[in-house]
């Protein structure tokens, strides 16, 4: 894959990723869909020794559905969504996809928590979808 590079919508914070995204799916938890204010997420986790990030994002802690540490990070000038951390899955980072200079390289592999999708969202034939996310 390609190095990919992004930043926020004020420029304040950027990175750049080089290495394996053995991850990329749309997420619509009620989290997710709160925490960007659309209809789900778009993901692309990686190893976070693979992610250098130039500023420094805010953070805001919660409780997955399944007692996991939830970290969001976003600018706190814009607010732009930046990264997303699972406590349950050391050493990872997401990337949310929409940030990233090169969308070509985000192709879903997978639709998690369409348990609580809305019901307006369409789901793409072919990707596998799982009601909650995946052991």
């Amino acid at each position: 894959m390609p190095k990919l590079t992004g930043q926020c919508l004020c420029g304040e914070i950027s990175f750049e990723a080089d290495g394996d995204v053995p991850v990329m799916a749309n997420c619509h938890c009620t989290a997710c869909r709160q925490s960007t204010g659309s209809a789900f997420a778009t993901l692309m986790f990686m190893k976070r020794d693979d992610i250098k990030i130039t500023g420094t994002p805010k953070t805001f802690e919660h409780a997955s559905d399944a007692g996991s540490t939830m970290t969001k990070h976003f600018c706190s000038t814009c607010g732009t969504p930046l990264f997303t951390q699972n406590s349950s899955r050391e050493g990872m980072l997401g990337i949310r996809a929409g940030v990233i200079n090169e969308p070509q390289e985000f192709t879903p592999k997978a639709n998690v928590y369409v348990s609580s999708k809305m019901d307006a969202t369409i789901l793409q034939d072919g990707i596998p979808a799982f009601e909650k996310m995946p052991g």
